[in-house]
């Protein structure tokens, strides 16, 4: 088993799930044209697969459980935050503001023990962060085969770590098979699997 994580940046996960759903095409977006900053993460998968913020995508690794915005809807809140992501419910927000680059605001319960607070706060980490977790976790419930169960414990052959980090308690990690048929998202009591 191996505990070191597989992916460890935005252009990683993208690599990642373009292998995952077998995209082979050149799916890199238009030009991003915006009088502001747009961080390197956000460029990268632009670059890597930004026509499917274009077009009806094979997978919806975007909008399917939390929402990526494109930056093509980019748009400053008065607290001058750009909003990236919105969890599917409205429960967190995760965003950049131009002047401070890559680094995450967020708003909500990112994480989990700041519930209920809804003004925009900078945290120490990246944006790549959520954008990570949120294109992984897109692409497990994107994926055919996905099953969701009540299991503590992660199939033994899903012995590959690929990302660990989640806004929330109790979450351990999004893992693989050797032969990368499998990702499991496991979580304290629970767990989803998806299979290619």
């Amino acid at each position: 088993m191996s505990d070191n994580p597989q992916i460890s940046n935005v252009d990683e996960a993208c690599m990642f799930v373009s292998n995952w759903f077998g995209w082979e095409r050149n799916l890199e977006g238009t030009p991003i044209d915006l009088s502001f900053e747009v961080p390197r993460a956000i460029q990268t998968i632009n670059r890597r697969l930004g026509r499917l913020w274009l077009e009806t995508p094979p997978a919806k690794i975007f909008n399917l459980q939390d929402r990526l915005i494109p930056p093509q809807e980019y748009g400053f809140e008065p607290s001058g935050v750009v909003p990236i992501i919105w969890e599917n419910q409205g429960v967190w927000g995760c965003g950049y503001k131009p002047k401070t680059n890559s680094q995450l605001w967020v708003t909500g319960d990112w994480p989990d023990d700041q519930f209920g607070t809804r003004e925009w706060r900078p945290t120490p980490d990246t944006i790549d962060i959520p954008i990570i977790f949120v294109m992984l976790g897109n692409a497990v419930w994107a994926s055919r085969d996905c099953v969701m169960d009540e299991d503590d414990e992660k199939p033994a052959h899903a012995d590959r770590l690929l990302w660990t980090f989640a806004p929330f308690a109790g979450f351990l990690g999004f893992w693989a098979d050797r032969d990368m048929t499998l990702i499991r998202m496991q979580g304290s009591g629970w767990g989803v699997t998806a299979h290619r």
